[in-house]
């Protein structure tokens, strides 16, 4: 202390002044070393809600059915119940195992050709049964069993949707 008896009282000031600084810039670094080397681990995660839709058989009063016949193609017309509460989008439609006649006929010679564009109002589907209409989907070969004449044909399909 007798360093500081010597002093002027300003230099004193000076020199407290510049330690409280000093004193500062050290505690500031010290922050800034603590926050940049901190390091830890932990985990997320997240999952994803299905959404619930039902393709049905067609209802008599439903549309007009159209005729299939060998070489020919013909409209398939899906009933789709989206039993959400908010509209969902069909992003996809496939086949979903070999179509079958109502007369028991085989071979069918039925296939079905999937969408290549979703693109259009239909393909949303609104709360509740909606009609979806596939222009040209069904075809049936040449090879079709001569049984099949005049059979209906129940074609199983998947339904992709999202909101």
């Amino acid at each position: 202390m007798k360093i500081f008896s010597r002093l002027s009282s300003r230099a004193v000031r000076r020199i407290v002044a510049v330690a409280a600084g000093l004193a500062t810039v050290l505690c500031g670094a010290g922050v800034a070393w603590a926050y940049w080397s901190t390091g830890g681990t932990g985990s997320g995660g997240a999952s994803a809600g299905n959404l619930t839709i039902n393709v049905t058989a067609l209802q008599a009063d439903d549309a007009n059915q159209a005729s299939l016949v060998p070489g020919g193609t013909s409209d398939v017309i899906l009933r789709v119940d989206n039993p959400n509460s908010f509209p969902v989008h069909v992003t996809s439609i496939s086949g979903n195992g070999a179509p079958v006649a109502s007369n028991g006929c085989t071979p069918t010679g039925v296939t079905f050709s999937s969408p290549a564009d979703y693109s259009s109002a239909q393909f949303t589907l609104a709360p509740g049964s909606n009609l979806i209409r596939l222009a040209g989907a069904a075809s049936m070969s040449t090879q079709s069993a001569s049984a099949c004449q005049g059979a209906t044909f129940t074609v199983p399909v998947a339904v992709t949707v999202q909101r």
